[in-house]
């Protein structure tokens, strides 16, 4: 009697990116996304990769979700975006860190007027942190070179995962070099002056 072992089990989703015209939703939508993506299934984060891919998972982070979506799902993509951007696989991490163009995108999420969608803000963070932990060089550079950074930072500070953020900017970044850099840049940019600033009897306590 003959047994028949398939030792290489195929997942659901590369079954499901065999379809021409797939969408990253329906991607989305499949239980075990974060698993294959963790565990780099090629396939997954070959389609993760394509431009459109990261456009939309950075807009599904930055974006407030449709007023007509049903409440239970309104931010299951946005969170499922978060998750696969941060999924700490390195291919994703390159294409986010040195896209220009994506980065202006994840950016612009910091020029909405407060007070920021708090959920979307930790989203925003999360993303922004790993890459500081993995692109360092890179995101430092990007952030230097945008004028009015440290003033919108500063605009939000009142949300929570943007002051999260900025304290992981003076305490988290390596290597030593860099992070002095970065303590000279805030020093110059009078940030704990305009922080103290801030702190008026007349303002509410928050």
């Amino acid at each position: 009697m003959f047994w028949k072992f398939d030792l290489h089990t195929t997942s659901h989703i590369d079954t499901l990116l065999e379809k021409e015209d797939v969408t990253l939703t329906e991607v989305m939508d499949e239980d075990d996304v974060l698993q294959e993506c963790k565990a780099q299934n090629h396939k997954l984060v070959d389609f993760l990769l394509r431009p459109q891919c990261m456009e939309d998972l950075v807009t599904f982070i930055t974006q407030e979700p449709s007023a007509d979506v049903e409440e239970k799902v309104k931010y299951k993509y946005p969170n499922i975006s978060c998750e696969l951007l941060t999924s700490d696989v390195s291919q994703i991490n390159d294409r986010l860190g040195e896209d220009e163009k994506l980065l202006m995108k994840l950016y612009g999420f910091l020029k909405n007027e407060p007070s920021l969608n708090p959920l979307l803000a930790s989203f925003f963070s999360k993303v922004l942190s790993i890459l500081i932990g993995r692109k360092p060089e890179q995101i430092v550079n990007f952030l230097r070179k945008r004028d009015d950074f440290v003033d919108l930072m500063i605009k939000h500070i009142g949300t929570s995962a943007i002051m999260d953020l900025l304290l992981r900017m003076l305490t988290c970044i390596e290597p030593q070099q860099l992070r002095h850099d970065v303590l000279n840049w805030l020093n110059e940019e009078k940030v704990i002056q305009r922080l103290v600033d801030m702190v008026q009897p007349s303002q509410d306590e928050d």
